[in-house]
């Protein structure tokens, strides 16, 4: 065990700033997406729906949140995304005909408020269930246009059609490769999780790939479960490479652990000190201010500066990324206004209008995950398309970029003002929370096997934590290296006492409990790992 060990090192903001993106594995989803939107918008615009076809991309943003997942349950993901989106639609469409044409700072402020509130439950959910991308940000902005289609007189009955068949579209497109390839998403998340495996053996089991292990087996192992892909040959294997990473006997195999259910989720993240907690106030926070700010101000487009904050904010990055997030989100919306410019210029006709969106849509998906410049570039055209204001053009893009500027500066600023030590609290509680999951394994791991109900959800909830304190504690080392240096002693003990424990059951087998003398070891080291038991560590406080 390393005497002084020491946390990652900061990112270089220009290493992220140039950032190379990479196309590896997001051609096919990204072709889906250009279809989703296509073809609703085709069929919207032959019965007569004229330029508000082009509304059909509201719902098409459903097949976003079904990549990567299993086809057993992806058509319900995308369900559930297409719901949620057609309800936000149809909420702020009618917000939007309320609010009217006219200017009202009151009535505005009120649209504001609800996409603060859209805001922090979609931040919040998001963090918590840990869904990664593409995040709450694309709720967001189905809201802000469809308030602005409200406004400019768009029956809602008609938004909610347009929405709809954009979500059933995205449907059908994103089910449709299970005709050929029926186990594509649990074979993929599998080798990722088994190359993971064979670099963290390869490398004399390096504690700091510990992480990056744990993380793709538990995302692999769940897309197993929601597949019913348990006893097959993938699970098969995923297992005997699991057991290389503990050393134990693959004699004796014990499945590895899924998720927890999204209750429990979302029960654990609910502390004010949570990663999720926490992200959401800021990002709420941030996107409030802006929107009002842009409604005081008289710029047009409130959800214009709420969608900058919350696209910087979303998932909650540390300061080095926020600011790289936040400035090409800048850079973005200026490259994405100069070709909205340019189609504005050229007065395409509905037809062609949609094949450029639908473009538009495969390259979002293309770039979301990999360059924020990029996928903002295409974002801002598709955005305005939709909702465009009838203002002349320079006005427009004049506004636009200092809601842009607002959105962004307001949230790099709360990164630093609202709670700046926040990542102290959240690592500090995630940690012991780590510690408490060990203690309630341990409490039972004498007299039960590894493989038994109650040592399976005690064992799952602990490697969960585990994940959440390591996600803590590179926030930590990358907003505040000073105090992570004098902290890491402590979450080193932390988390190498968690990870020896679940190394302990798999090493015990399916039908063994763990060894008393063992327990009794591991349990001694959870109280030698309580603050201010551990040499080297600093103040636990500040």
């Amino acid at each position: 065990m390393n005497d002084h060990p020491l946390p990652p090192a900061r990112p270089g903001f220009t290493e992220l700033f140039w950032v190379r993106p990479s196309t590896r594995g997001r051609w096919a989803p990204a072709l889906r997406a250009g279809p989703a939107f296509l073809l609703p918008a085709l069929v919207l615009l032959a019965s007569g729906a004229g330029a508000d076809a082009v509304l059909a991309a509201l719902g098409s943003f459903a097949v976003l949140f079904g990549e990567r997942r299993p086809y057993r349950i992806r058509w319900k993901s995308i369900l559930m995304a297409g719901l949620l989106l057609v309800v936000v639609a149809a909420l702020f469409t009618i917000l939007g005909a309320w609010v009217g044409p006219s200017s009202s700072i009151t009535r505005e402020l009120v649209i504001v408020t609800a996409l603060g509130a859209l805001t922090a439950a979609g931040v919040f959910g998001v963090n918590a269930l840990r869904l990664g991308p593409p995040g709450p940000f694309f709720l967001v902005l189905v809201g802000g246009v469809a308030a602005l289609v409200g406004r400019a007189g768009v029956p809602t009955a008609s938004v909610v059609l347009y929405t709809a068949a954009g979500a059933v579209a995205a449907l059908a497109v994103s089910m449709a490769p299970a005709l050929w390839r029926p186990h594509g998403p649990e074979t993929a998340a599998t080798e990722t999780a088994l190359a993971e495996i064979e670099q963290f053996v390869a490398d004399n089991r390096e504690p700091s790939r510990r992480h990056s292990v744990a993380s793709s087996t538990l995302n692999a192992w769940s897309v197993l479960h929601d597949a019913a892909q348990t006893d097959g040959d993938l699970a098969l294997r995923l297992r005997e490479s699991h057991h290389r990473v503990h050393a134990a006997d693959t004699a004796a195999l014990i499945a590895p652990l899924p998720r927890p259910s999204i209750r429990q989720r979302l029960r654990s993240a609910a502390h004010p000190s949570s990663h999720a907690s926490v992200t959401a106030l800021r990002t709420t926070t941030a996107a409030l201010l802006a929107g009002g700010i842009s409604v005081v101000a008289g710029l047009g487009r409130p959800d214009w500066a709420v969608m900058g904050a919350v696209l910087v904010l979303q998932m909650g990055p540390d300061r080095v990324r926020v600011g790289v997030r936040g400035l090409h989100r800048v850079l973005g919306t200026v490259a994405g206004l100069a070709i909205f410019a340019a189609l504005h210029l050229l007065d395409l006709h509905t037809g062609a209008l949609i094949a450029v969106l639908a473009v538009l849509n495969v390259l979002i998906e293309l770039t979301m995950t990999t360059n924020y410049a990029l996928a903002v570039t295409f974002i801002t055209p598709l955005a305005l398309l939709m909702g465009a204001a009838d203002l002349p053009l320079g006005q427009q893009m004049g506004s636009r970029i200092v809601e842009t500027v607002l959105g962004v500066a307001l949230a790099v600023a709360m990164t630093w003002l609202l709670f700046p030590r926040a990542h102290r609290s959240t690592l500090r509680a995630a940690d012991q929370s780590v510690r408490g999951a060990c203690v309630s394994v341990l409490d039972v791991a004498a007299d039960q096997t590894p493989a038994s109900p109650a040592m399976r959800t005690r064992r799952r909830d602990l490697q969960w934590q585990l994940l959440e304190a390591e996600l803590a504690a590179t926030d930590s080392a990358h907003d505040d290296p000073s105090w992570a240096r004098k902290y890491w002693p402590q979450h080193h003990a932390v988390r190498s006492v968690g990870y020896d424990l679940l190394s302990a059951c798999w090493q015990a087998g399916p039908d063994t409990p763990v060894a008393p003398a063992r327990v009794a070891e591991l349990r001694a080291r959870v109280g030698a790992s309580a603050p201010g038991s551990v040499p080297g560590a600093g103040s636990d406080h500040g």
